[in-house]
């Protein structure tokens, strides 16, 4: 029987957030509510996985309105779809489905939509996997913030697909 691999709870920091709701307005087509109310649902999440892996929180806890106000314009929206794919899946590894309140449980579906939506996009526009070895994949970090190392093109320079 395969052995589960303990992963460390990650807080995600709120910076983070803005350009994640920056982002989702920019790949998705959503409005700033649903953006917003998809967010503040993952957000819960990570806190509550937070709480229940007993991590020390590194965030402040905010209401609505206090997450409402993070939205601010100077935000920038990450570059690529690869940026944004790395981004969505260090949000959804950062929350523990069995410290999730239904409210994120649904949000993580939808959250797991958008995903599979991007990566079909990204098929049907570059011909090759998002995970894909000729994609700036590896060079990109899996955390809400991006690096200023990160590359601004999906795929790697020099290579023809």
């Amino acid at each position: 029987m395969p052995q589960l691999i303990s992963r460390k709870t990650r807080c995600q920091p709120l910076s983070g957030y803005r350009h994640m709701y920056r982002s989702l307005l920019r790949f998705f087509p959503l409005t700033q509510e649903e953006a917003l109310t998809l967010l503040y649902a993952l957000y819960i999440g990570n806190l509550d996985t937070c709480h229940h892996e007993r991590t020390p929180l590194q965030v402040t806890e905010l209401t609505t309105e206090g997450f409402c106000s993070l939205t601010v314009i100077y935000a920038r929206p990450y570059h690529t779809e690869v940026q944004m794919y790395r981004s969505m899946h260090a949000l959804l590894h950062s929350i523990r489905y069995e410290a999730a309140i239904q409210d994120t449980r649904l949000a993580i579906r939808h959250f797991r939509a958008l995903v599979g939506t991007l990566e079909n996009r990204f098929e049907r526009i570059y011909d090759c996997e998002i995970t894909d070895p000729r994609t700036t994949y590896a060079l990109c970090w899996s955390r809400l913030t991006v690096r200023r190392e990160e590359p601004l093109t999906a795929l790697r320079e020099g290579l023809i697909i």
